[in-house]
């Protein structure tokens, strides 16, 4: 799984860097958002998932009967998770609440790709 690590710290570095981007270019649409928001919203996911990731890998070496329920469990949590970051966000910053759920919905879409993708190409290399 060194490859999700090292393919978790590319996407990081990517979405990092489309975050201050928007804050360089003095893009329109995200000008309410305060400015530090968007990058800790990156670190935040970045943190999230390669935790969740290791707890899920530790799960399936230890008992891989028990690997379905675990990640499912892990999944559930994490969502609980980001749906309270998502809303302290929000409601933090009431100016650019709405711009900053679609920041968030989109690094979501884009970690748990990552994730998912990563996850079933090792199952697969694994069978």
């Amino acid at each position: 799984m060194k490859r999700y690590f090292i393919g978790l710290l590319i996407v990081t570095i990517v979405m990092m860097l489309l975050a201050f981007a928007t804050k360089w270019t003095a893009m329109e649409f995200f000008a309410p958002v305060q400015v530090w928001l968007l990058p800790a919203t990156v670190l935040y996911f970045a943190a999230i998932y390669g935790t969740q990731s290791w707890i899920i890998l530790k799960s399936m070496n230890s008992k891989p009967l028990a690997f379905i329920k675990f990640f499912l469990a892990v999944t559930v949590a994490v969502l609980f998770i980001h749906l309270v970051v998502l809303v302290g966000g929000m409601l933090s910053n009431p100016a650019g609440g709405k711009r900053f759920a679609v920041a968030f919905l989109v690094l979501y879409v884009v970690y748990t790709v990552h994730t998912i993708a990563t996850f079933v190409a090792f199952i697969k290399r694994q069978q």
